[in-house]
């Protein structure tokens, strides 16, 4: 395993410690992400009774070189020191403490220092979530959205500002996307998944330039991958914000509940349980939205899961792991979008 080159004293500032105190850090790869890279360091300090942590989780860039230059080209590593260095404060959204960061805008290269959250767990994608922490994550969404409902600045800000700049490359990339996933899956997914993804391919370029009717902060990529859980009753920490954005909320909403569940009776039962318990933990934090609004969009973004699964799937390193991955987060929200009829209101958009 690659060691990450994190400087002693670097950390020391983080941490507030006493120059020369940190006398070694033993690393050890964590997690699966395929963006960047993290490392659980275990601190060996001159002095153990200081109030300083044992251990902490350091980010770095991806080694592989396709999704680095792809993260670069998206700002996503930026856009995770972002939230950790700006917005996170004005979240009551659970995520690791930020402890200190740098970035080289000439190179790329990051370093992102987090408290450890072990000894809780990374959700499985592939097993997929118990309803129980289905129900924690709508609540941590709503808790992310909810105060940067109708801020305006946001959406000026350089690094959202240039996502709308990137909406011809996203509408040229899933042109020439679609075609490749739906021939790497054709014999994993379902025919009706992927004659919807033809009907959603037909439609793209209408569905990025909408105007959603309530635009928020939204996290992007909120799954299991991205989340860790602890104890029952204790509330995940969420994880990876590279593809924080501006947007509509239901997005995020949509996407989770639709690529956790794997029964899908199960998810079909709960889905609107689910739905309003994000609503509810919304009014509670003080947001102001329209009901029925947020319901129509909910139908419409359950194909969210498909999209994020092509595009995820061809713009970074080819694994096993990650195959089978792409197709469980494109066929579970493929079903859902299905019984939704989200492409009931794909057709209206042109």
């Amino acid at each position: 395993m690659s060691q990450p080159q994190v400087s002693l004293g670097w950390v020391e500032r983080c941490l507030g410690a006493t120059p020369g105190k940190l006398e070694a850090i033993v690393w050890d790869s964590v997690g699966t992400g395929q963006v960047a890279a993290s490392y659980r360091g275990r601190l060996q300090w001159a002095d153990p009774g200081q109030s300083t942590p044992s251990s902490v989780v350091v980010k770095c860039p991806s080694q592989d070189p396709t999704s680095r230059a792809t993260s670069l080209e998206f700002g996503l590593y930026e856009k995770e020191l972002l939230w950790y260095e700006e917005l996170r404060v004005r979240s009551n959204i659970h995520c690791p403490e930020y402890f200190g960061s740098w970035f080289d805008a000439d190179t790329g290269n990051f370093q992102l220092l987090l408290q450890d959250c072990s000894p809780a767990c990374q959700g499985d994608q592939l097993q997929g979530a118990s309803l129980a922490q289905v129900v924690a994550g709508v609540k941590e969404l709503a808790h992310l959205h909810a105060p940067f409902i109708g801020d305006e600045s946001l959406a000026a800000h350089r690094l959202f500002a240039k996502d709308q700049a990137m909406r011809a490359i996203r509408i040229a990339l899933y042109a020439e996307f679609w075609p490749q996933f739906k021939a790497r899956y054709e014999n994993r997914l379902d025919a009706e998944i992927l004659a919807m993804g033809d009907v959603v391919a037909e439609h793209y370029v209408a569905l990025e330039q909408r105007q959603s009717p309530l635009v928020t902060l939204v996290h992007g990529d909120f799954r299991l991958d991205n989340s860790l859980f602890g104890s029952s009753g204790e509330r995940p920490f969420v994880l990876d914000w590279q593809t924080l954005g501006m947007g509509c909320p239901m997005k995020d909403v949509a996407y989770f509940i639709g690529t956790s569940i794997a029964d899908r009776s199960e998810r079909r039962v709960n889905e609107m349980a689910l739905v309003e318990c994000y609503f509810a933990t919304l009014e509670q934090a003080g947001a102001i939205f329209d009901r029925d609004a947020l319901l129509r969009e909910y139908r419409l973004q359950a194909i969210s899961g498909l999209i994020m699964a092509v595009f995820s799937s061809m713009l970074v390193e080819r694994t096993e792991r990650g195959d089978e991955m792409f197709a469980v987060m494109a066929e579970r929200p493929g079903w859902q979008a299905l019984e939704l009829d989200s492409v009931a209101f794909l057709s209206k958009l042109d």
